[in-house]
């Protein structure tokens, strides 16, 4: 998804929303977070302010598929979210800055994902050995009447 400023410019007092479908399984070879990545769904619109500053929001739709933390089994991971993204023309800006005459937003829809995804991932048939019922099952039985004075 690359757009030139002149087209958008064309255009911002016509028809400003965008609609695609992304494959961006390109940016899977150079990470190994995930296992794979469903065609990615992008619509939304932009607006231009002050010539200076353009506005894109997205709404992104994707599915994940990562590890397990637990058995590695590949488990999916439904995406559905909105982003504003800004690039500006002004160097001194804090924005995305526009490289020559061209806005390209394939990275910036990858970084947005990237953020999105979960930190870890745990199946449903992955069994998760929680320490704290096995320190209950090994308390001597003299102190078994001290839980019921729990706050």
């Amino acid at each position: 998804m690359r757009y030139t400023i002149a087209q958008l410019k064309k255009n911002q007092h016509q028809d400003t929303h965008f609609e695609d479908t992304l494959d961006l399984s390109i940016f899977l070879e150079e990470d190994t977070d995930f296992l794979g990545i469903s065609p990615v769904q992008v619509e939304g619109h932009y607006t231009i302010e002050d010539d200076f500053y353009y506005h894109f929001h997205m709404h992104i739709k994707a599915e994940l598929t990562i590890a397990c933390a637990i058995t590695l089994e590949p488990v999916s991971v439904p995406l559905d979210f909105n982003v504003v993204e800004t690039f500006s023309t002004d160097i001194k800006d804090e924005y995305h800055q526009v490289e020559g005459i061209t806005i390209d937003l394939l990275p910036i829809i990858w970084s947005n994902i990237y953020l999105e995804k979960p930190l870890r991932v745990v199946a449903k048939n992955a069994k998760y050995n929680n320490p704290n019922q096995e320190k209950k099952s090994r308390v001597n039985p003299s102190f078994k009447d001290l839980d019921k004075f729990k706050r």
